[in-house]
Formats: structure tokens, C-alpha cells, sequence
């Protein structure tokens, strides 16, 4: 269950209770994951990072802003279950909303799939988002995974306390 303190607590608990996923798909998730573009918009331009693959440009678009780590979250589809657009839109301002109150800076972000096969999701590219708050926010939002990107190691998932790999 969430340790999530927040005024989003017993909320954002519930619907973490729906979005675990079965042990049978988690490698078809995983694989998923592994393949999907990962955008974010910065200064004008998108970059993409991919699972495992180097990030020159974005690492070193980092290290001018004194960033330590960045983490692409996304708040849509919560358990990788789809949900509708107005619940995606809620979601994802709820995470806006969630970031400004930590004080955190972040820019727009999207997860894609390359087989066009799930829709875009909208998120956010957050820098400096301590383990602590990345665990309870995958809890909180429902999530099963997000992208870390902590150099000189290379972009990887982050998974949610609760499904065993």
C-alpha cells in the first residue's frame, strides 16, 4: 500500500490498488517498455532516449543545468490499463500539480510506442526526483514503471515497489 502522505493519499492508494499487473504479462510489459521512445521537449526541440541506449545530448543539456538525474513520468493509463482522455487529462494535471507543490522543475514529456500499436501518453521530464518520491509516486499514480536517467549510466527502468521481476 502507498506511504504517500499527500492530500492525494487515500485517493491515489485506491487507484494503485488497481494497477498491478498480473505476474503473466509483466514480461510482455517489460518488453514494451524496453522498445517505446521516450520524448521530451526541451528548449524548442524534442530529444528521445531509449531503455539502455547512450544519451550524449541530453545528458550533456543536464550537466549545463546542474541536474543530477531526470525521471520521464507519466500519470496516463495507470497499470497500463487504458483509460479515456478526460481521466488521462486529470491524471496528468494531477502530476503537474503534484511537481509544482514538491517544488520540482520539470518540461513536457511523452512516452511512444514505435508500432503505433498504444497511444502517445503525455508526461513530465522532472529533475532531481529523490528514490524516495519516485517509489511513492509509482504507487501513487498506479504506474509500473519510469525512466531514470542518472549519468554516466545509461537511461533504465525504474519499477514499482510492488511487481517482481
Amino acid at each position: 500500500m502507498s506511504t504517500n502522505t499527500s492530500k492525494y493519499g487515500d485517493r491515489m492508494s485506491a487507484a494503485h490498488a488497481e494497477s498491478s499487473a498480473p505476474v503473466a504479462q509483466l514480461a510482455t510489459l517489460e518488453k514494451a517498455y524496453l522498445s517505446a521512445a521516450y520524448c521530451l521537449e526541451i528548449e524548442g526541440s524534442s530529444r528521445v532516449l531509449y531503455i539502455d541506449q547512450p544519451a550524449e545530448d541530453v545528458t550533456t543539456w543536464m550537466a549545463e543545468r546542474d541536474m543530477q538525474r531526470l525521471v520521464l513520468f507519466t500519470a496516463c493509463n495507470p497499470g497500463s490499463r487504458p483509460s479515456t482522455e478526460g481521466e488521462n487529462i486529470q491524471r496528468q494535471r494531477r502530476l503537474e500539480q503534484t511537481v509544482a507543490e514538491h517544488g520540482l522543475r520539470a518540461w513536457p514529456a511523452r512516452n511512444r510506442d514505435p508500432r503505433g500499436q498504444w497511444p502517445d501518453e503525455p508526461g513530465l521530464a522532472i529533475a532531481d526526483l529523490p528514490d524516495d518520491l519516485l517509489a511513492r509516486w509509482l504507487e501513487a499514480f498506479g504506474q509500473n514503471a519510469a525512466v531514470l536517467l542518472e549519468p554516466p549510466a545509461r537511461p533504465r527502468l525504474v519499477w514499482h515497489p510492488g511487481l517482481e521481476r
